[in-house]
């Protein structure tokens, strides 16, 4: 059975953890924490839950990284929930040291594994982890908060007139906030642009007082996609997802579509952008760099 390790027992986390337990994919996680009383208790509840989820969960505090040695994927969670839009800000220096010690931990314990970064902005904190030498910058992945993707699906599920459960949405990240990407977005593998002619009907993008008062309740959703895209991995299948990953020619790493695989990331796939899109997420893409190497200056 295959071996997980998760840094961050808090609500993110410890979901991430609770998804994983119930699959037949995973038989070992060990579960990580800064403040070891938070994730021995967790530990200690999920055990006695045992039985239900036939699960065989392993507690380890931070001073005894060796624990996650041949761990298949790590998943950091550490501050996950404090992003909600795409403005990039700078990390504070203790979140980035926090973030070192972890890298470091991975590399000289599990450097075979995929790392799956949750903790916000990941397109820096990916870098904070590859910038530690010991992991293949292919085998890091960052996710995306998705609470206006889902905003979205159930937007265009509006418009089109059919179940939410019908739509698979395509976004893209720009200084103006998550947009939709329509011709990417499909509505039963249908693309949308087919199905709406005037895609103004699905709005520009949700309120940011929204998502603001969504923040301290989103939880769910992040941990079920990042579990399943950890089992799936772990499994030895591959799936295409929307993710921060590494673009070799800047060494940086941008939200992009990539195709995923027990090795990592295998090919980015391009955004089907309309014009004015274009422009807006190569300023994204320029400000990713601009931070990063601000980010690499401190380092010294």
């Amino acid at each position: 059975m295959r071996k997980v390790t998760i840094f961050g027992a808090g609500s993110i986390g410890v979901r991430v953890a609770f998804f994983l337990a119930r699959s037949r994919e995973v038989g070992h996680i060990v579960l990580v924490d800064v403040a070891p009383g938070r994730s021995r208790d967790t530990v200690l509840d999920f055990l006695q839950s045992n039985v239900a989820l036939r699960s065989k969960i392993t507690f380890t505090d931070y001073e005894e990284p060796k624990e996650m040695g041949e761990s298949d994927a790590v998943i950091v969670a550490v501050g996950s929930s404090s992003r909600v839009g795409t403005e990039l800000e700078m990390p504070s220096g203790e979140a980035v040291e926090t973030m070192r010690a972890i890298a470091s931990h991975i590399g000289h314990f599990a450097p075979q594994a995929l790392v799956g970064v949750l903790s916000q902005p990941a397109e820096l904190f990916c870098k904070v982890v590859a910038d530690t030498g010991s992991i293949r910058p292919e085998r890091i992945i960052g996710f995306p908060l998705l609470m206006h993707r889902e905003w979205f699906r159930r937007e265009v599920a509006r418009v089109v007139g059919v179940g939410a459960g019908d739509v698979r949405i395509s976004t893209v990240r720009t200084p103006d906030g998550v947009e939709l990407v329509r011709a990417q977005s499909r509505v039963s593998g249908v693309p949308l642009p087919e199905l709406v002619t005037d895609c103004s009907r699905v709005v520009a993008g949700p309120d940011t007082e929204e998502m603001l008062r969504r923040r301290d309740r989103h939880h769910y959703a992040p941990a079920a996609v990042v579990a399943r895209v950890v089992e799936e991995i772990v499994s030895g299948r591959r799936q295409v997802i929307t993710c921060m990953c590494i673009d070799p020619g800047s060494g940086t790493f941008p939200e992009a579509k990539a195709l995923i695989g027990p090795e990592g990331v295998e090919k980015v796939i391009p955004f089907d952008l309309e014009a004015e899109q274009v422009e807006r997420h190569r300023v994204y893409r320029a400000e990713v760099l601009n931070l990063t190497r601000k980010l690499e200056a401190l380092a010294g």
